[in-house]
């Protein structure tokens, strides 16, 4: 059974098999934390919270809180690849994801680098 547990794998697959969003971010695409060596732009992205939803005490599916962080040294360019990471985010229905929905952004400036963070809510079907 795959369950939320596994989203980053999920997630990692979508974002680095664009090409799109690979050309704009030269495929530096990352679980949780990203190297120090990094260049900029680059996309970390991480599952901040999973828990089950039950219907009369069986499991229907679970739900994912995803963060997903586009940093760059221009501001204007991580509004481009955050709109890109939207488009192939939100919406997204297959056989692992039941629906994702963006739940709220946020931008920031922080060790001289613009940053958006989007956080995302993803049902998991179970299998």
């Amino acid at each position: 059974m795959t369950s939320a547990l596994s989203i980053n794998k999920y997630i990692y697959d979508i974002l680095i098999n664009d090409e799109r969003l690979s050309a704009m971010t030269n495929k530096q695409i990352y679980p949780i934390v990203a190297e120090e060596t990094v260049n900029y732009p680059f996309v970390i992205f991480t599952k901040n919270d999973v828990r089950g939803e039950y219907t009369k005490d069986i499991h229907a599916y679970d739900v994912a809180e995803l963060q997903v962080a586009v940093a760059a040294t221009n501001y204007f360019q991580t509004v481009e690849i955050a709109e890109r990471i939207r488009q192939l985010l939100e919406g997204r229905r297959d056989d692992y994801f039941r629906s994702i929905t963006l739940e709220g952004v946020t931008e920031e400036y922080m060790d001289d680098a613009f940053v958006q963070s989007l956080t995302f809510q993803c049902k998991i079907m179970g299998k």
